[in-house]
């Protein structure tokens, strides 16, 4: 059972600049069932970007490699908020837009989509959330 679920940053949150609606009207609607996360290889303060978009307080985890000084092809940078949450890594759904932090993810039991921001998110996650 899907118990979170971690989304990348750039090219799924933030789709060229802009906030992806879809993914944010989703979030809104579902914070009270899952917990969410943003797990993100960018270098820059996520945090304000979010706050600024009025979505930030969904968000248990904001993750990013240059804060916790860890890169996303690392197991640890997903096992830390799996620890922070007290979440088995079965228990989440994991999306991004690059396959080589898919098959990290993957490999450690996290469920996975690559994420296609020309498709339906809730097409994308249906089956597996």
């Amino acid at each position: 059972m899907i118990k979170a679920i971690f989304f990348d940053f750039f090219g799924v949150i933030n789709l060229a600049g802009e906030l992806n609606i879809e993914l944010a009207d989703f979030v809104k609607a579902n914070h009270d069932k899952y917990k969410f996360a943003v797990l993100s290889a960018a270098e820059m303060d996520l945090q304000s970007w979010l706050v600024a978009k009025g979505i930030s307080q969904y968000f248990d985890i904001v993750q990013t490699t240059a804060g916790i000084g860890i890169s996303k092809t690392a197991p640890e940078f997903f096992t830390i908020p799996l620890k922070k949450l007290n979440l088995q890594a079965n228990e989440v759904l994991f999306i991004d837009d690059i396959e080589t932090y898919i098959l990290v993810a993957d490999k450690l039991g996290f469920k996975v989509v690559l994420y296609d921001y020309n498709a339906n998110l809730l097409d994308q996650i249906k089956i597996e959330v």
